[in-house]
């Protein structure tokens, strides 16, 4: 299988000529960058534009997560990242990153480019779990991962069932208004 490759590295241009190809509208918006007009806004593509912000040890999740897979209209302030088994403690201070301590098993990443994001199943148990105020942009990004995760909300449910994770009632009271 051929793999096509990922979009440019956009936030590698030099501000001048970042800002004059958005005059141009060769470039435009895309979460905390830019994208190629001609490039879809597709994960891979909004990952990439989330390259700029996170370092090789955090992982997006959460509505991060969900924005990258497309869960999410806009990109949430701060960036939800986790750095997981102690890579968050290494990470510089950045007012635009929240920063998570969050464990994840194999397979419960994937990887875009140089971003490492948590899989459909594991945003939507993060965000049933983890939010606070689970509102509507919540309820509405769930409905959309759970279309991307094979077996659906019974996949997810068993996950939570498998697993001894935090506030786990909560997530499947939640799961079931979904």
């Amino acid at each position: 299988m051929t793999h096509s490759p990922g979009p440019p590295p956009i936030h590698l241009l030099p501000p001048a000529v970042r800002s004059a190809e958005r005059l141009r509208g060769t470039l435009v918006p895309c979460g905390p960058g830019l994208r190629p007009v001609a490039w879809p806004e597709a994960p891979r593509v909004r990952a990439a534009t989330l390259e700029q912000l996170c370092s090789p040890s955090l992982a997006a999740v959460l509505a991060t997560a969900a924005w990258v897979w497309g869960a999410r209209r806009a990109l949430d302030r701060p960036v939800e990242v986790a750095g997981g088994r102690g890579g968050a403690a290494a990470e510089r201070f950045d007012p635009g990153l929240r920063v998570r301590d969050l464990r994840f098993d194999a397979g419960e990443l994937h990887q875009f480019g140089g971003l490492r994001v948590s899989t459909p199943a594991r945003t939507v148990s993060d965000l049933l779990r983890l939010r606070e105020d689970f509102g509507a942009p919540d309820r509405a990004a769930c409905r959309l991962l759970l279309r991307l995760v094979p077996g659906g909300a019974a996949e997810v449910a068993a996950s939570l069932a498998r697993h001894p994770v935090p506030h786990r009632r909560r997530a499947l009271e939640r799961l079931g208004d979904v």
